[in-house]
């Protein structure tokens, strides 16, 4: 049936009210309809005429009256009329703001050409004879936060559109914030601020809802992404918020993509879903003119006498060819006097991108630390995207006191004897030795400064060491008490222990109960129970390749040379070890450096661990599952003697920062990429040498500018493990930040300095990605448009208004289906009968 409605009155901006008659809705129908209505009302005129013959007209005309009003009110009721109520409401269309939020953004808007306003030949690229207008240039950031803070776009768009704010980096996040609409069709939504919405857009701003009252933009458009997973943010931000009153999606970017997956398959998702990209490119268009220090290795701590190195990475940009000078400075650590220079290097600079290794050896005659400055500057003077990553500082302790070792082994094993001839003969390295099988006879043979007979008992003998190495000893003649204290010496002393696995004795720690469980627990790896058996099985005379783990290759007291290309082709030369001690995995926490390859050796833990540490507490400990490095003199007798002397420099390392008794500041790393999140950890003690027990703790934290971080850092107290406190921030300049804790209760200042670099991911070709942008919105339908002053003023036009209405509520209501409707059809007939009867009608 045919529903004709009849729209009667607005009885709210929302709500309407209509009449409804079911009428037919077929030509057949009609006539059906009409011939019925007609065939009804003529034989009720006939039948009247006939009963009425001898009757007055004005009887005639009532009888027919009241007939004819019955049939028609029975057609009423047939044609069933309805009362239909409608509310309704308004959908705000609604925009999407994507701003890119990684480190990228925080380079130049422009290039120094392109605010010069030059077109210099190849030839002369980037050469300028005028001060470098880079200080007159703001960041990318800063033009996007005018373009969305000062100018009138965001206002524009209100008129039209709910607009919600994301950022994104290496993960989307937001919306951050919401400007409602000044649609006037939508009723109860407050503009610019968080309010009440729709069901449907309650799940894109659930975290607008804890937001303070007032956009912090500074915050919220703060370069801090190490780097832009372009793609997968647009992917996951057009899932979440696609839909019918999306106008569209402004994306606010270089183009930088350089992790995750193609952009061009969120585009193309995108287009699927009917969401319209519309892409504002920012950053300068050319190919940036830019010299850089990537990063520098150098050793934190350094013992006089010692030679090391301070090795540069040089990158450049546009300047394939061209020669550069890199220079080493040098100043005490804390003095603000101008550096005096060591050093200067020239070199040719390589294609983009590639980095040129510049190194400097060092030998300072006296102990002290001292802050080395690597600056790097082109021979001709030129505009450079950035003068910020043209210099790199690294502080570097040099310290006189001698590293103090104890040699604790079970039988003169091959490692153990040359390392004790190498130790006894090192400058800076002081070495006890402690042989389980020496009588008085054999122990005049024994190379040290003291020859021990019996393992330290009390705490006074043990805690003056730096490092213990202990070559397969029997762990079983080490009473309670004094593994005890070992235990104590690596947690809160930072002692280094170094386990190195043997035939003889290993078996019977990894067995041991009770009696070797302080040792197990020090212990990186779980050893087996079963070494017998397996070490019979996998002894041969063939030599199995070390199979080193990424963190191997990369760790420093693995690099046998000077260089890690070189190293490693000296572990590529190495031919291996025979047989290592069985593992059942590694700890939790442990750093697992390298495995044994033999097939043969391979159980459901997957293959032994030949090298791998932990730290304990404030201390470190290092395994090594087999006494082979020994075989490293056939290559080179230095190769050995590296080896060990840079793995007792790095277990010691720790100790030898140690300032006070009382505490230690340990920081994760050293080297951050600029964005990342620094942990802090503090490990205090009261004046009775007692795990101290505060509410909070404040570290002061010195920006590379020396200011102070205000408030200072706070450290909370680790539940864990007492005496330990915690916390973490976030580094946001490049450079050298220093960290200051105060002992309470005490004079003693604890200090640490970390650095902080630019990742090559947001440096390297930071020129805008015009194409890719352009492409990302074509394919979409929408457009890319530049960032310049006519941004604002283009883009409402392009986004139009995608509101909706849509029903709340509909209420029907019968209306023949009324008491009235029956006591008029029952009077009228009943009028008839009555007047039949008293006219005495049949």
């Amino acid at each position: 049936m045919l529903n004709i409605e009849f729209n009667l009155v607005n009885l709210a901006a929302d709500t309407r009210m209509a009449w409804e008659v079911d009428l037919p809705s077929s030509p057949v129908a009609w006539l059906g309809w009409l011939a019925l209505a007609v065939i009804g009302v003529a034989w009720i005129v006939s039948l009247y005429l006939r009963d009425t013959q001898e009757l007055h007209p004005a009887w005639k005309v009532w009888l027919l009256l009241l007939r004819l009003g019955a049939w028609a009110g029975l057609i009423a009721v047939a044609v069933n009329p309805q009362e239909r109520t409608q509310t309704t409401s308004f959908r705000a269309s609604r925009v999407a703001i994507a701003v890119d939020t990684s480190l990228s953004m925080q380079l130049p808007e422009k290039s120094p050409e392109e605010l010069t306003g030059s077109a210099e030949p190849d030839g002369a690229r980037g050469e300028s004879h005028d001060p470098a207008p880079s200080a007159m240039a703001r960041s990318r950031a800063d033009a996007v936060r005018e373009l969305l803070e000062r100018s009138p776009l965001i206002a524009e768009l209100q008129k039209n559109h709910d607009v919600s704010l994301f950022t994104f980096d290496s993960a989307q996040a937001g919306p951050h914030w919401q400007f409602r609409t000044k649609d006037l069709r939508v009723v109860g939504q407050a503009a610019s601020l968080p309010g009440d919405q729709s069901k449907d857009e309650k799940k894109n701003d659930t975290a607008v809802a804890d937001k303070p009252a007032v956009l912090q933009w500074d915050e919220v458009l703060k370069p801090r992404g190490v780097e832009t997973r372009l793609g997968e943010s647009l992917l996951e931000l057009v899932r979440q918020i696609s839909g019918k009153s999306l106008s569209g999606v402004v994306v606010i970017s270089d183009g930088a993509a350089n992790s995750g997956i193609d952009p061009a398959s969120a585009s193309h998702f995108a287009a699927q879903s009917n969401t319209r990209l519309l892409t504002v490119g920012v950053g300068g268009t050319k190919s940036p003119v830019n010299l850089a220090i990537a990063s520098v290795q150098a050793p934190t701590d350094a013992h006089l006498g010692d030679p090391f190195e301070i090795t540069a990475f040089v990158q450049a940009e546009g300047l394939a060819g061209k020669t550069a000078i890199v220079e080493l400075l040098s100043r005490p650590e804390g003095e603000t006097s101008e550096p005096s220079l060591l050093e200067a290097k020239e070199i040719a600079l390589a294609d983009n991108g590639v980095p040129l290794e510049v190194r400097f050896q060092q030998n300072p005659a006296t102990a002290n630390s001292v802050e080395y400055l690597l600056r790097a500057k082109t021979a001709a003077k030129i505009n450079e995207l950035s003068n910020a990553d043209n210099d790199r500082r690294k502080t570097i302790r040099v310290t006189d006191r001698k590293t103090k070792v104890l040699l604790f082994a079970g039988g003169p094993m091959r490692d153990y004897v040359f390392l004790k001839n190498m130790l006894f003969r090192h400058s800076a390295i002081e070495v006890d030795v402690l042989l389980q099988t020496a009588d008085l006879g054999t122990a005049v043979s024994q190379e040290s400064k003291k020859l021990l007979f019996e393992f330290p008992k009390t705490r006074e003998e043990l805690f003056p060491y730096d490092v213990i190495v202990a070559f397969d000893p029997d762990w079983r003649k080490v009473t309670a008490e004094q593994q005890a204290a070992l235990r104590e010496w690596v947690f809160s002393q930072s002692g280094g222990l170094i386990l190195v696995a043997g035939d003889v004795n290993t078996s019977s720690l990894a067995s041991g109960g009770e009696e070797v469980k302080p040792i197990q627990e020090l212990c990186p790896v779980t050893l087996s129970s079963l070494a017998s058996d397996l070490l019979a099985d996998a002894s041969g005379p063939q030599a199995w390749p070390i199979g080193f783990s990424r963190a191997g290759l990369e760790t420093g007291f693995l690099q046998l040379t000077d260089d890690t290309i070189s190293s490693a082709a000296v572990w590529k030369e190495f031919p291996g070890i025979y047989r290592c001690y069985p593992t059942a995995g590694s700890k939790a926490g442990a750093t697992v450096y390298a495995n044994f390859t033999d097939p043969r050796s391979e159980t459901s833990y997957g293959a032994p661990v030949w090298l791998a540490s932990q730290f304990y507490g404030s201390g470190r400990t290092l395994y090594v599952g087999a006494g082979e490095l020994w075989r490293l003199r056939a290559i080179d007798e230095d190769y050995f003697d590296r080896f060990w002397t840079k793995a007792i420099r790095e277990l010691s390392t720790t100790r030898l920062r140690r300032g006070t008794m009382r505490g230690m500041l340990l920081l994760e790393r050293n080297q951050y990429l600029l964005g990342q999140t620094a942990h802090v950890r503090a490990l205090l003690s009261d004046a009775q040498f007692q795990p101290l027990v505060a509410e909070a703790i404040n570290c002061d934290i010195y920006d590379p500018a020396g200011r102070p971080q205000l408030p200072p850092l706070k450290l909370m107290p680790d539940r864990q493990r007492p005496g330990q406190f915690v916390s973490d921030f976030r580094l946001s300049l490049p450079g050298t930040y220093r960290l200051e804790l105060l002992v309470p209760d005490s004079t003693d200042k604890l200090s640490e300095k970390l650095d902080v670099s630019l990742p090559n991911l947001e440096t390297a070709n930071a020129q805008q990605k015009v194409q890719l942008l352009r492409a990302m919105a074509e394919e979409t339908g929408g457009k890319y448009l530049p960032l310049d002053e006519n941004t604002a003023a283009a883009l409402p036009k392009l986004l139009p208004n995608h509101g909706e209405e849509f029903l709340v509520d509909e209420r029907l209501r019968t209306l023949w289906d009324r008491d009235w409707v029956l006591y008029v059809l029952v009077g009228l007939l009943s009028a008839e009968w009555l007047t039949r009867k008293l006219l005495k009608l049949a």
